[in-house]
């Protein structure tokens, strides 16, 4: 493995406007905050107290006010335990986000001038939804002045590693870190790499999801996420009723499932060999189930992660994460049409899936995943005078037909080089065919589909759902892919033969930039 290859496990957490990480060592545990923190005799900056964490008096800093920026005490719900060097101090957080491997080359170094000490010495970008994390230095953190810290009873600084009877250091065994949380009577636990978040309290809204597993819905993130009752899942009854839960939201293929817990105790790292298979019983459910950890007070039942991942049931749980502003749920029909769900031809079915919204004339959606770029209209172009194929040009190093969208589709329209936009899509392999659009309108996300047939007829295009019901606004779907290769089959052989000759007298040289891939 070459050094860039190399990655580390990182712990991301929210607070304030800030994204924060620390290496997953360093992150001890997470626990709610307290009513009030226990006042201590000292001023330092971002100080907020302490919480006393079985019997360990332990400092809790707003990291928020360290950096400089409003104080995050009103939104704040987790405290982060962190151990650095054999010290331990707490951090205010809004929540867990999960955590995340970062490689080595893909961490930026950061240098602050005039001396000051750097509470964060990197920087990466997280690679599921692109935001800039900050990592934190623990270790100025605790060497700033009148920032106190309580020795950690669990570590001794400076012991030196285990030894072979040869003299030579032992290899260290593999460990994993788990999150640990209660299910009434019942102790459960999780890799961390599987979980997105921690809801500290978590509200539930009933739904017609509703079922033997499911509890309901939360709202997160503008989204309502399935809440699943684990000790049901793995059939061990249900679990006992409580005023206050909290969540355990996990990453699934397509979206979040929340785990219901009474409540989160633990963030440990525990050594592989300390989780023991058990046996193939009727209950629980062997086959999410990773084994069994003892620890000093109780024993938990660890969850496969990749196994929830896996499950049929709960990832069609996770794919229906429904936008709250839509207010429609997977059971209801499309606003206005009321008898829609029984009519073979034009079938109702649940859709989360993000599309491109933009006009022909009439406003048009293409699931996103067809759109292998967007570009400004060409400013240098072959015109041809075959409509709707109506150019060629060249971009990365590839020859493209243009063609005219609107045309195609029997609406006539001339494009205007400072507002059309090119959709470019993969026809067939090694094959892109640019699509002209007269404008873009926005980047969303279906609640539901009609299934019915697409044909060649525009007003007889299977809808889509999107936006409030409050505005029934249904947009008609078209497949590019399928109307490229079925109504330009013949042009785009034609003019890929064209455009190598074209290519070769106009060089290679890109005639359009991107606005958005």
């Amino acid at each position: 493995m070459t050094p860039t290859a190399v990655s580390t496990l990182y712990g991301v957490f929210r607070t304030g406007g800030l994204r924060m990480a620390l290496p997953l060592e360093e992150l001890r545990e997470v626990i709610v905050r307290p009513a009030e923190f226990s006042p201590l005799p000292t001023a330092g900056v971002g100080l907020l107290g302490a919480v006393n964490l079985r019997h360990i008096v332990i400092p809790v800093l707003d990291p928020c006010l360290l950096a400089g920026q409003p104080s995050a005490a009103e939104t704040g719900e987790v405290i982060i335990i962190v151990s650095s060097e054999g010290r331990l101090f707490g951090l205010l957080a809004d929540a867990i986000e999960g955590s995340t491997h970062v490689a080595a080359d893909a961490l930026l170094a950061v240098r602050i001038g005039g001396g000051v000490p750097a509470l964060f010495s990197h920087t990466f970008e997280r690679a599921d939804d692109r935001a800039v994390v900050a990592l934190l230095d623990a270790a100025t953190i605790v060497d700033t002045p009148a920032i106190p810290v309580v020795a950690d009873p669990a570590q001794q600084p400076g012991t030196p590693a285990p030894v072979t009877a040869s003299g030579a250091a032992q290899a260290q065994e593999p460990r994993r870190t788990l999150l640990m949380f209660e299910c009434g009577g019942t102790g459960l636990s999780i890799d961390v790499t599987h979980v997105h978040s921690v809801v500290p309290d978590l509200e539930l809204h009933s739904s017609p999801l509703d079922g033997p597993i499911c509890r309901g819905v939360a709202h997160l993130d503008g989204h309502a996420v399935p809440v699943i009752d684990p000790i049901t899942l793995l059939g061990l009854g249900l679990q006992p009723g409580t005023e206050t839960y909290r969540g355990v939201v996990v990453s699934m293929p397509q979206g979040l499932i929340t785990l219901t817990a009474t409540d989160v105790t633990d963030i440990t790292t525990v050594p592989a060999d300390d989780i023991l298979p058990i046996p193939k019983l009727p209950s629980p459910d062997h086959a999410l189930l990773a084994g069994l950890l003892t620890t000093d007070d109780r024993q938990y039942l660890v969850l496969d992660g990749q196994a929830l991942r896996e499950n049929a049931e709960l990832a069609a749980f996770g794919a229906l994460n429904l936008r709250l502003d839509s207010q429609a749920s997977p059971a209801d029909p499309p606003p206005g049409d009321t008898d829609a769900a029984g009519r073979d031809e034009h079938r109702v079915i649940p859709s989360v899936r993000k599309f491109l919204t933009y006009s022909i004339g009439v406003e048009a959606a293409t699931p996103l995943e067809q759109i292998d770029e967007i570009l400004p209209y060409p400013s240098h172009h072959l015109s041809l005078d075959e409509a709707p194929l109506i150019g060629m040009f060249t971009h990365r190093r590839t020859t493209i037909p243009l063609i005219n969208l609107p045309v195609l589709l029997g609406r006539p329209h001339t494009p205007d080089p400072g507002t059309d936009r090119v959709l470019l899509v993969t026809v067939a392999a090694g094959t892109t065919a640019g699509l002209v659009v007269p404008e873009l309108h926005a980047i969303e996300q279906s609640v539901w589909e009609e299934s019915a047939t697409t044909t060649n007829d525009l007003l007889q295009r299977r809808l889509i759902g999107m936006g409030t019901p409050e505005d029934n606004r249904l947009v008609p779907h078209f497949d590019l892919i399928a109307i490229a290769t079925e109504h330009l089959g013949g042009h785009l052989v034609r003019a890929g033969e064209r455009g190598s000759a074209y290519a070769g007298q106009r060089g290679t040289r890109d005639s359009a930039t991107s606005v958005m891939s």
